[in-house]
């Protein structure tokens, strides 16, 4: 009884000391090898799950990169287009445009090619259509889109003859490039080139003031797509050739400045259509 109550208290004070009891009862203190071994985390590899991380933030690198790249370079063109364009249009301007001055002479409205002085005036540039020489260089989808330019007048004249406002900016595009200046050598007037017929059948008075010149240029487009039942292609050639013409021919005629001039309006008109459809949202 004595002997197995010796046996039980070795057996206890091993486990509390931290030793070992051998079978022979003896024991065996933890050498410090071994007590460091057992109480020392093992080093261990890096998780999946933050090799999966280090590596999407290198994908999200890479692609922010790619992307400003590519930003960069729509940029370079878009810039080397605008510059392409300018030197096209001077080069056109040379042959075509002519600047004469428009001012007040004891109390009437008169007009003169050499700059007047002492008096204020208004600089008139007499060129021609805008988007009608078959020869331009312009690429007409991606020039530049006048979305902010006479907003006020172009939208209380589309909602008052029920045109499209993109069709409007289109056609103000394509006739005078936003320009509520230039004259033809027609002698078509203002932002949408307004013959002094149509202009006074029209009721505009004056076709240099904007908001006048809009409203009687939009006045007579939603006349003329009223006249050809709404279809576009066939009003726009109307707004270049004449009504006559586009009857006569039973669509757009066979005039190159014609033809040239309804293709770059229907292109102008769907991305005039798009930006302010986006614009609105």
């Amino acid at each position: 009884m004595r002997k197995c109550s010796f046996v039980m208290g070795v057996l206890l004070l091993g486990f509390s000391s931290g030793g070992l009891l051998a079978e022979t009862g003896t024991v065996q203190p933890l050498t410090p090898e071994v007590a460091t071994s057992s109480l020392t985390p093992q080093a261990e590899a890096a998780p999946p799950e933050q090799t999966h991380q280090e590596s999407s933030l290198a994908d999200f690198e890479a692609h922010v990169r790619r992307v400003a790249e590519r930003t960069a370079a729509e940029e370079k063109a878009r810039k080397e287009q605008e510059r392409l364009e300018q030197e096209a249009a001077a080069q056109a301007n040379k042959s075509k445009q002519l600047t004469f001055f428009k001012y007040r002479k004891d109390g009437t409205v008169a007009y003169s090619d050499r700059q007047p002085r002492k008096t204020d005036y208004q600089v008139i540039v007499y060129n021609s259509c805008f988007a009608c020489n078959p020869l331009s260089t312009v690429d007409w989808r991606v020039t530049r889109l006048y979305l902010s330019q006479f907003t006020y007048s172009i939208t209380q004249a589309a909602a008052r003859h029920g045109v499209d406002p993109s069709l409007v900016r289109a056609v103000i595009h394509a006739e005078s490039n936003f320009n509520p200046l230039a004259r033809s050598r027609k002698g078509a007037m203002g932002l949408m080139q307004l013959m002094p017929g149509t202009a006074k059948d029209m009721g505009v008075g004056d076709a240099y003031n904007a908001a006048q010149n809009i409203d009687g240029g939009v006045k007579y487009l939603a006349w003329l797509l009223k006249r050809f039942n709404g279809d576009i292609t066939r009003a726009t050639a109307a707004y270049n050739a004449g009504p006559g013409a586009v009857e006569k021919y039973g669509g757009v005629p066979p005039f190159d400045e014609t033809k040239t001039y309804v293709f770059r309006v229907n292109i102008l008109h769907q991305r005039y259509k798009t930006q302010l459809a986006l614009a609105s949202n």
